[in-house]
């Protein structure tokens, strides 16, 4: 994809500095003095064009040629983050949390701080402005990034261990958050992930307390098979609480029940046991 600012891109400037460099040099500039408009960065085009003609009358082809040499001098190439899925959100915060001075021991990576709020740049984007901005020697940037990818790898491995769970199912993760908060991977769950509102947010908390732990894999194993046998228990007891009840509705309403129930990955009972506890609730 070519974007319509690379072909006003000032002499100094070669092909190969796209939005990633547009980026750094943005950072480089604001740092010597530059005052840029915090406004533009979330977009790649006006980000690229606004620095364009910020750096029109200011650089000279050397200057600009200087910046693009020191920028390519340090930097991991695209091809080191090919792993980093960008939809896998419980890697991208595991990531952002390694290399944000959680962990200086093990990962010689810290954030770095920006006249504006990273938080506006697409995870990945900001993972790679992370490594490019700081100045350690190049070496020490690639071992860290082996050093991320090795220990992602390890950890995932505890992922067939949640093949019981049932991410559409409300009332199993709100369970497993309860009961992850009573383990003892309680005191490793991130600040910024102790009231979720949503399944995603409630697995990502689980997801991460475990990452965060640095328990043994056979630990955070034997913790899961535990709690898939008392959900299973659970699942059983409140089976046998149920009870047959035959009613008569339209068939219009059959339809849309069996619809509802499809899309949440629910029985057609418990379909209608969720719209009355939601409907009691309210009225409370």
């Amino acid at each position: 994809m070519r974007w319509d600012w690379e072909d006003r891109k000032p002499h100094g400037l070669s092909k190969k500095f796209q939005n990633r460099e547009m980026l750094w040099l943005w950072c480089k500039l604001e740092a010597s003095g530059y005052s840029l408009d915090a406004n533009r960065v979330s977009d790649v085009t006006s980000r690229a064009n606004h620095l364009i003609a910020s750096i029109a009358d200011n650089e000279t082809v050397g200057s600009l040629r200087e910046y693009q040499d020191k920028c390519f001098s340090s930097r991991l190439d695209d091809s080191e983050f090919k792993w980093i899925n960008q939809s896998d959100y419980r890697l991208l915060y595991w990531l952002l949390e390694m290399i944000s001075g959680y962990y200086p021991d093990v990962v010689p990576i810290a954030s770095i701080v920006t006249s504006f709020d990273q938080s506006v740049l697409a995870p990945k984007e900001r993972i790679k402005l992370i490594f490019d901005l700081n100045d350690i020697p190049f070496k020490l940037k690639k071992e860290a990034m082996l050093y991320l990818r090795q220990t992602w790898s390890t950890l995932i491995e505890v992922d067939p261990s949640f093949d019981w769970v049932n991410k559409q199912d409300e009332d199993q993760c709100r369970w497993l958050v309860d009961e992850i908060i009573k383990s003892d991977f309680s005191s490793f769950i991130s600040p910024d992930l102790r009231f979720p509102v949503d399944n995603e947010e409630r697995l990502l908390l689980v997801f991460n307390a475990l990452d965060r732990s640095r328990y043994p894999l056979k630990f955070k194993k034997s913790l899961l098979g535990e709690l898939k046998t008392k959900w299973s228990r659970r699942e059983r007891k409140t089976s046998a609480e149920k009870m047959q009840w035959n009613i008569t509705v339209k068939p219009a309403t059959q339809q849309y029940i069996k619809e509802l129930a499809k899309n949440k990955k629910m029985s057609m009972g418990e379909m209608i046991d969720s719209i009355v506890a939601e409907e009691m609730e309210r009225r409370r």
